[in-house]
Order: structure tokens, then sequence, then C-alpha cells
């Protein structure tokens, strides 16, 4: 009896004739193929939310110095115009330096002392409305109360305000205030 052998033929690819096997490569590399996105993933994920805290915290030291900004507009007395005054000043910046200068002239800080005026600010509400590296624009809704001796009763008015802010040495400057009037009430 003759016996038979069974002889399986196989083609060898290139990469094996070397002494690398294809099918090989595929299975214990996978782990490792999934490890290393795993991580860039994860690299990725802590970049933008790196990203966006910093951002947040941009926006929250743009507002906080536009409320400290508006609080010293709308807050002062006539005891205290000069200092007050100079508060103000130390927010400016560009053109808006130059009109804190002119409306408050000597003239207009002897009327506010002759007057005996004040003025009590409450800041409502304030809005980032743009803000790029090297500028910002912010809207504000103040309660202003104003009492001078000439009034019986205090006056109170919202006052509206877009504020432009330029970012110089590494703080945030007031370039620009325009006030918006509140229409008077019947």
């Amino acid at each position: 009896m003759q016996s038979t052998q069974v002889v399986e033929r196989t083609e060898v690819t290139g990469a094996e004739a070397h002494g690398v096997r294809v099918a090989g490569i595929g299975r214990r590399s996978l782990p490792w193929a999934l490890f290393v996105v795993a991580v860039a993933a994860a690299g990725v994920f802590f970049y933008l939310w790196q990203s966006e805290v910093g951002s947040e915290t941009d926006t929250s030291a743009l507002r906080a110095e536009a409320r400290r900004f508006v609080l010293a507009l709308t807050n002062f007395g006539s005891e205290t115009i000069e200092g007050d005054v100079d508060r103000i000043r130390s927010f400016a910046a560009g053109s808006f330096a130059d009109e804190v200068d002119e409306l408050f002239g000597t003239e207009t800080i002897a009327a506010i002392e002759k007057a005996e005026a004040t003025s009590t600010g409450r800041v409502e509400e304030i809005f980032v409305q743009e803000m790029e590296p090297g500028s910002a624009s912010v809207f504000a809704f103040v309660v202003e109360e104003v009492r001078n001796r000439n009034l019986t009763e205090p006056r109170t008015d919202v006052v509206r305000m877009e504020i432009g802010l330029v970012r110089l040495d590494d703080s945030w400057k007031i370039d620009r205030v325009d006030l918006f009037q509140t229409p008077a009430n019947p």
C-alpha cells in the first residue's frame, strides 16, 4: 500500500520571504496602535480644555476690569472728586485719556464741588461683545443715582455704555466710551 501524502501549497509573499509575518504584525501591534491613538486623543483634549480655560479666564479678567472702570466712572463725590478723577484717569488710554482731561477740567471739578454733587452707580450687567488678543468691546448697564444741593429728590438714571478696551502691558485700558441716552420718563 502506498501512502499518499497531501501537500498543501502556500504562496510566500515578499514580506514573508524576509522573515516578517504580515498577519502577525496586525495582531501584535493593534493594542499599541490603539494606545497611541488614545494618547493622541488625550493630548488634543487637554490642549482644547486648556485653551477654553484660558479663554474663560481672559473673559473674566476683562469683565472685572470693565466693572472696576464703570464703578469708578459712576461713583464720585464733591468731597473726593479730585481723587475720583485720578482714579478714572488711571483706566484711560488713547483717545479716552484726552477725553478725561477735557471732561474733568478744573471748571468741571469746581462745579461739582460747588453743587455738592454725588453720583452712586450700581452695575446691573456687563456683556463682552467682542474680544481679540489686543482689543475688546464691552457693553454695560448701570443704574446711577445723582444727588446735588439743587435737587429735592435724587435723580435715578439707567446708563448704557459701550466701552472699547485695548491691551497694554498685560492689562486692559479704556480707549473709548460711548454713552447712550436713556429715554426720559413722562
